[in-house]
This record gives C-alpha cells, sequence and structure tokens, in this order.
C-alpha cells in the first residue's frame, strides 16, 4: 500500500509540474507527457508486483530497500522504452480511437437510416430556396416523407446569415419555406441527424443518403442534377415538371404576344408567354413595346432551360 502510495504521489506531482511550470520551458507536447506518465504509471506498477513477494523474503535491512529499488529501475526502464517508441504509440492510440468513434457513428446512422422509410424523397438546398415544392404540395401534387439533412439545414443557416444581402435574403426565404412546408398535413418533414464525414462537399452527401435510402432527390440545381443521373439517383427536378406541364405550341400555331426587347440577332424581337416561355419574333424589331400582336410558330426548340419559340408576324396589326 505504501508503494501504491509513493507512486500515484509521483505521477501527480510530476504531471502538476509540468502542466504549471515546465511545459513553456521544456516544450514537451502534452501527447509525449502522456506516454512518459503512462510509462512511469506502468513501471512503477511492474515494479510493485515484483518486489512485493522478493520484499517479503528478504530480511531486513535490505527488505525494506528492494521494492524501492525494484521500482526505481522498473519506472526507468518502462518509462524509457515507452518515450523511444512515442511516436508509434501517440499514432496507435489514435487510429484506435478514432477507429471507435467511426464504428460508433456508423452505427448510430446504420440505426437511422433503418427507422427511415424507403423511397423518401430527399431535399436539397436549392429546392428549398426555390420555393415552388411547397405549392406543389399545396396542391396534392406531392405527398411523402420528405427528408432533409442536417447538413442542408446547415448551409441553409450559413446562407441565411451572408454578409450578401441578395443571399441572406434567399437564405431567410428558404427557412421560411421549411417553416411551411412543415406545417403541411399531406407531407411528413424530417430533419434528419446524417453525416458522412469522409465527404466534404454538401453534393456528395446528399447524393449518397439518397443512393442508401434507394430515395429521390429533388433539386433545381442543374450539375446536382446531372451526377445524380450518372449514379442512378431518380430525381425530381421542379424545373422539368414545370417545362413538361407548358401548353405544347406547334408550328402554323398562331399566338398573342407583346414584344419586349431586341433579339440577339438583327430585326428579332422578343416576347413572354404567361407561363414564362421565350418567343423569339424575326422581323418584329419595329414591333417593341406596340402592344399585343399576333404571330405564326415557325420551329420550337427544346433546351435544357425550357422551350424556345420561334415565330414570325401573322399580321402587322396591333391589338389594343
Amino acid at each position: 500500500m505504501f508503494i501504491w502510495q509513493i507512486s500515484i504521489g509521483i505521477i501527480f506531482l510530476l504531471g502538476l509540474a509540468y502542466f504549471l511550470f515546465a511545459r513553456r520551458a521544456v516544450h514537451i507536447k502534452p501527447a509525449d507527457f502522456v506516454v512518459a506518465i503512462l510509462g512511469i504509471g506502468i513501471g512503477l506498477s511492474l515494479g510493485a508486483l515484483i518486489s512485493l513477494p522478493l520484499g517479503n523474503l528478504i530480511h531486513n535491512p535490505f527488505g525494506q530497500w528492494v521494492p524501492l529499488i525494484i521500482n526505481i529501475f522498473s519506472a526507468a526502464i518502462v518509462t524509457t522504452f515507452f518515450y523511444s517508441q512515442r511516436k508509434n504509440i501517440v499514432t496507435n492510440f489514435n487510429n484506435f480511437f478514432t477507429s471507435i468513434i467511426k464504428s460508433t457513428l456508423k452505427q448510430r446512422e446504420s440505426k437511422l437510416q433503418a427507422s427511415l422509410p424507403k423511397g423518401s424523397i430527399v431535399v436539397d438546398t436549392s429546392a428549398i430556396i426555390d420555393g415552388r415544392i411547397l405549392e406543389i404540395v399545396k396542391v396534392g401534387f406531392l405527398s411523402s416523407t420528405l427528408l432533409v439533412p442536417k447538413f442542408v439545414l446547415e448551409e441553409l443557416q450559413k446562407i441565411a446569415d451572408s454578409g450578401n444581402d441578395l443571399r441572406r435574403t434567399r437564405g431567410r426565404r428558404g427557412l421560411e419555406i421549411l417553416n411551411e412546408l412543415k406545417k403541411q398535413k399531406n407531407v411528413m418533414v424530417k430533419i434528419v441527424d446524417i453525416d458522412f464525414p469522409t465527404e466534404t462537399e454538401v453534393d456528395a452527401k446528399i447524393l449518397k443518403l439518397a443512393k442508401q435510402l434507394n430515395g429521390k432527390l429533388m433539386t433545381v440545381d442543374y450539375n446536382l442534377n446531372r451526377v445524380a443521373q450518372i449514379q442512378n439517383v431518380l430525381v425530381l427536378n421542379v424545373n422539368e415538371l414545370n417545362n413538361a406541364l407548358r401548353p405544347v405550341v406547334l408550328p402554323g400555331e398562331k399566338l398573342h404576344i407583346k414584344l419586349v426587347q431586341e433579339g440577339k440577332d438583327k430585326n428579332q424581337g422578343v416576347g413572354y408567354l404567361d407561363d414564362g416561355t421565350m418567343v423569339v419574333v424575326e422581323g418584329g424589331v419595329k414591333l417593341i413595346n406596340k402592344g399585343e400582336i399576333e404571330v405564326s410558330v415557325t420551329r420550337v426548340f427544346q433546351t435544357v432551360a425550357g422551350k424556345m419559340i420561334f415565330a414570325v408576324p401573322y399580321a402587322e396589326k396591333v391589338y389594343a
């Protein structure tokens, strides 16, 4: 018992002296010092196991000094060995605790993923800020579980706290949209605390989550949409939905439109239908801001952004 008390006292005093006085002067890294203390503790423990039986066998006056001598030598040898191998010891300890943390996080994520319904819709930041998802939910065209990962919510919060006025406004609007979505009865919005530490980009994380859940991804981000398709993730893109719902316009059909600006080419006038479709009128530059005119459709192009209609004036008559 006396030896154990001395051992604990030595370790305590060494630790106190290091952190109060010697750390700045000696310049020993805290990790190296912990390894040295560990060596002292293990050395004293081994010395105690060896010296106590010997102390009982050897009679006075040497019996009382044998435990002390053995403990000193044992602590010195073990501490020297530990300190010489400090880099390997620290690396192994770091790897050990990192593996435990990763294993714990993986088990936690697996349990959380198992509790989530398969086929859920994972919503990204762009779809929330866009806002049209709220209108789709309100009219009943979307009724499912909407999953908002915590890292998406954090990204939305960063945008809302941005120093840029436009980004800050968009971020706050996104938070308002998310709150409104949570109030809707025909969908369930769940904030899921799932993260993928090995991935640094939010887009990579959200794709990985959608794949693991065998779910769908809702986004209006063009690049994310294409990457998701390459990785065989089903995408719900509000822009594509909007394009699909636009009325079909055929060559030869008559439209009434007001031209508001010049086109890229000479003599072109540009106007827009009620749904936002661009109409380019050849020879319509002189009819810009002249009121509503009648045009005849010549051809229709489908672009990534949507449909583009080309037409020519059907009559010079301007409708009031």
